[in-house]
């Protein structure tokens, strides 16, 4: 096979370069949509995922919906703590008794996801009180602060320190970063400790470290300390995943001694912090679906990360990488079209960008590693569709095609048939020796007639009736799925067996129907020019049986599909007999001998068939009548 030329081959890959080059445009113009589209993919399969086991130390003191609910009501106890409860915020001795309570009941670190940017509102003495505690456990506890950007004609950013009143003469507290980096979407992704490197570039080195961070610094332990701009939460679950306890729960007296009894926060990491939908510190993140997620859990999600040393590392697409996904569209283009039918390629090209898939899902989950394999997938799997509609629209044509060639000497049926197996084609139509049913039918004395017709000038009336009788003989054949050879005047040779073969009892069948059915349609034929005035017609329709060689025969510039062979020349023969014993349908013993069933055949004799010696006719006796 020779090789296609260049125009040929660009033809061929027309719809593959057209859809590369539109990728390499759509995704070097705006490269964050894939960004994000990787970045929420991930979130589905951390999602699909499911749950991942907490590390057992840690654990958040929620200030959540139930703590204010108790606090609502709590006009009905004598304890004065608990009655100090009915207003937000809450006194700042609250936050001293729950850090005394913690350290007592065996917390080895608390960090607080609040912020004490401003005096207390209930005083300095109340301010006093935490402060004391805070000294008292101040190796044990980091508190919470905030850089605060504002936007404008002034903008900037500012540090929301721990008011002086918590951190009286030259003592200092250890303080934790709670601010966290949305991606473009809105979706918090990464680990809030990762913002302090951009902060301290634009601010100063005094910005602390994220608050996960600053507690393991107090630990002294040997967890994930590192910070990757591109390193991304592995969450655990949905909100509360994380153990949670009710600051309620060590508030109130007798909840707080069965705590401490069951020794549940002994060597634990706690952080407290609001969980409550009123106090608005909800995110969008992944897992948080429409309730979002509380901001305390996305610090434990990285403080839990950093003590399993994982996360989920994101290496976004290199610059020139839509050139890469616009080569990769050529090359598994170029390579699904060895598949000419549409469906392999798009099963071929769909599975591999599945496993792409799958693979990206799988590095996700067990590698924690996020790579830009979903543009590439994509690709791939656009390119299979694209193909695919390609060869489709191509088989289309190409059927079509065969279908309006095979039409000139196949039944509607048979022509279809091969059409929508193009590929087979050629193995159909090339040359091979079958046994077929030949049928030959003829006009007796067409010879005069056209002579008599022409000197009458008659010309134009006698070829319309000749190609209303080809008419009647072609649909009579494709009516019994033969295949109309030639026309040889006003003779007609017709097979059945081929192209498409049957069996030989089949094309026998098929044959003398169609000799019956030619004999009624000239009948009906005759009627009808008898009653314009004109002499009717009288054929001759002989059936011979035997091998042929079929298929396109011809020159490069010109081929028709034929038979030749033995079977032909026996029909030839037989048709000067048929015409000598006046007989309408006349076949050779070899078609008589496959006639299944009870038929009025009438043995002609014995007659000489040139080249194939002595050979038996019979003749088929019907009542049709030609004309009346």
């Amino acid at each position: 096979m020779s090789r296609p030329s260049l125009p040929q081959w660009l033809h061929r890959h027309s719809a593959v370069l057209i859809l590369s080059g539109l990728v390499a445009v759509s995704s070097g113009l705006n490269s964050t949509w894939l960004s994000r589209l990787e970045l929420r993919f991930a979130g589905v399969v951390q999602e699909t995922r499911g749950l991942r086991q907490v590390p057992d130390r840690l654990m958040i003191v929620a200030i959540d919906d139930f703590s204010l609910q108790q606090a609502a009501n709590v006009d009905l106890s004598d304890d004065p703590l608990l009655q100090s409860l009915s207003q937000w915020p809450w006194p700042r001795q609250i936050h001293a008794t729950v850090l005394d309570r913690l350290i007592e009941a065996g917390a080895t670190v608390v960090g607080f996801d609040l912020l004490f940017e401003s005096p207390s509102s209930h005083g300095d003495a109340d301010d006093a009180k935490f402060a004391e505690a805070l000294q008292r456990h101040r190796e044990q506890v980091v508190l919470g602060v905030q850089v605060l950007s504002t936007r404008g004609p002034v903008a900037g950013m500012s540090l929301l320190d721990v008011t002086p009143g918590l951190r009286p003469g030259d003592s200092s507290l250890h303080r934790g970063l709670l601010n966290g980096e949305p991606d473009s979407d809105g979706v918090i992704r990464r680990r809030p400790g990762q913002v302090t490197q951009s902060m301290r570039e634009q601010l100063n080195a005094a910005i602390p470290d994220g608050l996960a961070i600053a507690l393991l610094k107090k630990q002294n332990e040997s967890a994930d300390l590192s910070i990757h701009s591109r390193d991304l939460l592995d969450p655990y679950g949905p909100p509360r995943t994380i153990p949670t306890l009710s600051i309620w729960q060590l508030l109130e007296p007798q909840a707080y001694t069965s705590i401490k009894k069951s020794g549940r926060l002994r060597n634990a990491l706690i952080l407290v912090g609001p969980t409550a939908a009123v106090l608005q510190d909800r995110h969008p993140a992944v897992f948080s679906g429409a309730e979002g997620m509380p901001g305390v859990e996305l610090h434990a999600t990285e403080l839990a990360n950093r003590l399993d040393s994982r996360s989920l590392r994101w290496i976004p697409a290199p610059p020139g990488w839509n050139l890469v996904m616009a080569i990769l569209v050529i090359l598994t283009g170029v390579c699904a079209a060895r598949f000419e039918r549409p469906l392999p390629r798009l099963g071929l090209l769909l599975g591999a960008a599945g496993l792409l898939v799958t693979g990206s899902a799988g590095l996700i989950v067990w590698g924690g590693l996020l790579l830009p394999v979903l543009g590439v997938a994509g690709s791939v799997a656009v390119t299979g569709i694209v193909t695919s509609a390609d060869a489709t629209m191509r088989l289309q044509w190409q059927r079509r095609r065969l279908r309006r060639t095979l039409g000139r000497y196949l039944s509607p049926a048979v022509a279809a048939e091969i059409a929508d197996q193009p590929e087979e084609a050629d193995e159909l139509l090339d040359g091979k020796l079958t046994d077929v049913v030949i049928l030959m039918s003829d006009i007796r004395g067409f010879t005069a007639f056209t002579q008599e017709m022409t000197e009458q000038g008659n010309v134009k009336e006698l070829v319309t009736r000749l190609n209303q009788y080809f008419s009647e003989v072609v649909d009579a054949v494709h009516s019994e799925e033969g295949t109309v050879d030639k026309f040889i005047g006003d003779a007609v040779l017709a097979v059945f067996g081929a192209p498409i073969q049957k069996t030989s009892s089949t094309n026998v069948l098929s044959a003398v129907t169609t000799a019956i059915a030619l004999q009624q349609r000239l009948a009906i034929l005759n009627r009808a020019w008898i009653a314009e005035g004109q002499s009717p017609w009288d054929q001759v329709v002989v059936l011979s049986y035997g091998w042929v060689v079929s298929g396109n025969i011809g020159c490069a510039s010109r081929m028709d599909y034929t038979v030749i062979g033995d079977a032909v020349n026996t029909a030839s023969r037989l048709e000067a007999i048929a015409k000598q014993c006046g007989q309408a349908i006349v076949m050779s013993a070899a078609v008589a001998e496959h006639l299944a069933g009870d038929w009025p055949l009438q043995d002609l004799g014995t007659f000489p068939i040139r080249g194939q010696g002595e050979q038996r006719v019979f003749a088929l006796k019907t009542d049709t009548k030609e004309h009346t």
